[in-house]
């Protein structure tokens, strides 16, 4: 499972909120995502570095797209990875309160783990969404 693995990124190997739930993902579902991938995502840690989307919510997006149909497949083409998307932020917001970096570390940042309860819970919901 994707949660099973966020902690040793998020705190193990000291990865943003992004890259954790994202090389999670990766790892679990052998998506074949690149250390360009890895780079590309990690630009949406902290909210876009800004705190506004949220870096756990955006990695599980990409881990969507890159999971729902042939790499070829353009995002207006791709019917069933927008519906994902949308109900898997969606789903985030209704947990979370908010699907924005700075309010939701405002309720899950804690000393020591940083917004790890917040990754926990984006990959948790994930799962239902990467079928």
């Amino acid at each position: 499972m994707i949660q099973d693995r966020v902690y040793g990124y998020y705190i193990g190997q000291n990865k943003s909120c992004a890259e954790s739930i994202f090389l999670a993902a990766n790892d679990e579902y052998q998506l074949g995502a690149g250390p360009e991938c890895l780079k590309m995502i990690g630009a949406f840690s902290g909210g876009a570095c800004c705190g506004s989307f949220c870096g756990a919510v955006a990695g599980g997006c990409a881990a969507i797209a890159l999971r729902t149909g042939p790499v070829d497949l353009d995002a207006h083409s791709n019917p069933e990875m927008r519906e994902k998307v949308k109900a898997f932020v969606q789903a985030f917001q209704q947990a979370a309160g908010s699907e924005l970096c700075r309010d939701v570390k405002e309720k899950y940042f804690a000393e020591g783990e940083r917004c790890l309860r917040t990754v926990e819970l984006a990959a948790q919901i994930l799962e239902q969404y990467m079928a």
